[in-house]
């Protein structure tokens, strides 16, 4: 059985390297398994209706021509590599149980519903995302501490932060650059004063979660305040057809970008999830210390937040630290990180500044440790 299996990979891989016809479909009805160190690229559609797994190694979507994912069997991925110009329709999930690395392009889903995902088991992560490459659908992660959702639309990156203390906590996440009130009306209520009417979240899951959204040019929180103490995380409840304040801690930034963190909460109560004010005489200061997982930095000399400082870091061995823009531009990295980034990028880099390091604003870190053995990532806002 397992000659046939390896025969089979290898007729696969002969197809996929002679083929130079993108509007070919590949279609898989037998056993198809990635061993070891190996790789498949796929340059055309794929209707799966066999096995297909890999427990190492990877499948990468690759070219310049749109193609779609379909089938009756869900492909269960190792590493999955993202590199079409086109982008990839997602007509069944995809679950990777390593990293999904977003290169150039999106995977798109279906934004009605979201039964066709992104699929990420507790061991998984995404690399790389941006708003050049990212899941413009929904995603679904297996959360047993904290996960980052690469969501966003067409255009933007609007990732969505989960952090959870139940164990084994599935949650499905996915963005939406619409006006939310249109399915969901808004009234004054004594929680919610105005909402963001230009986005909105989605996010299922039955277990209790804390969540962080980030704000930026085009959510035009100008719009509803002038004060982002006054910035709430806020969800359009089921139950009682009514906007919800959620909650608002480590709230960072200024009015052009910055993040903000909920209390803890059930998704399933709520269909719909944006920022929100609250009413003038119950705005209380919300800004507390980040720790453990988002950060600021005001590199300015005074000795306080000077650098930035992840202090999980210094109980391992090894480790690689990544630093991006929200364009999903590389602007700092570093092996065996010891806390020494003050906001400078250490790279040469065309339209930046070294001299006067990088600008104000909202910042991704992504941490390898131990080679991959976990990973943290999170929000990096550096106050100037």
């Amino acid at each position: 059985m397992k000659q046939k299996k390896y025969t089979y990979t290898i007729l696969i891989l002969l197809f996929l390297a002679g083929s130079n016809l993108y509007s070919q479909k590949m279609k898989n009805y037998g056993d198809l398994e990635v061993h070891t160190d190996g790789q498949i690229g796929l340059y055309n559609s794929l209707e799966n209706d066999g096995y297909f797994f890999s427990n190492s190694g990877l499948v990468g979507f690759y070219g310049e021509t749109y193609f779609d994912v379909s089938g009756v069997i869900i492909p269960k991925l190792y590493d999955l590599e993202i590199a079409n110009t086109s982008n990839i329709f997602l007509n069944i999930p995809i679950v990777v149980s390593n990293n999904a690395n977003f290169i150039i392009g999106d995977l798109q889903t279906s934004k009605v519903e979201s039964s066709n995902h992104l699929d990420f088991t507790p061991t998984a992560f995404s690399n790389g995302a941006s708003d050049f490459s990212k899941v413009n659908g929904f995603v679904k992660a297996d959360v047993s501490d904290r996960f980052m959702f690469p969501i966003g639309d067409a255009d933007y990156l609007r990732p969505l932060s989960a952090e959870t203390t139940d164990i084994n906590s599935e949650f499905t996440a996915g963005y939406l650059f619409e006006d939310s009130t249109n399915t969901y009306p808004f009234s004054n209520n004594q929680e919610v004063a105005n909402i963001n009417t230009n986005e909105y979240w989605i996010l299922e899951g039955s277990n209790k979660v804390s969540i962080t959204i980030n704000w930026n040019d085009r959510s035009s929180i100008e719009s509803i305040t002038e004060d982002i103490n006054q910035l709430r995380i806020v969800g359009f409840e089921i139950s009682t057809s009514e906007w919800k304040n959620l909650g608002g801690i480590r709230n960072t930034g200024d009015l052009a970008s910055g993040f903000l963190t909920s209390s803890s909460f059930i998704p399933d109560e709520y269909a719909a999830i944006t920022f929100g004010v609250l009413p003038i005489d119950e705005v209380e200061q919300s800004k507390l210390p980040l720790n453990g997982y988002h950060y600021i930095i005001s590199p300015n000399g005074d000795g306080i937040n000077d650098f930035f400082v992840i202090e999980e870091l210094a109980e391992f061995e090894n480790n690689v630290l990544q630093i991006y823009d929200r364009n999903g531009l590389l602007v700092y990295e570093a092996e065996n990180y010891i806390n020494e980034f003050n906001g400078e990028t250490g790279r040469s880099i065309a339209a930046i500044d070294r001299d006067s390091g990088l600008a104000q604003g909202i910042y991704y870190y992504i941490a390898a440790v131990n080679g991959g053995e976990f990973v943290l990532q999170g929000y990096l806002y550096i106050d100037r």
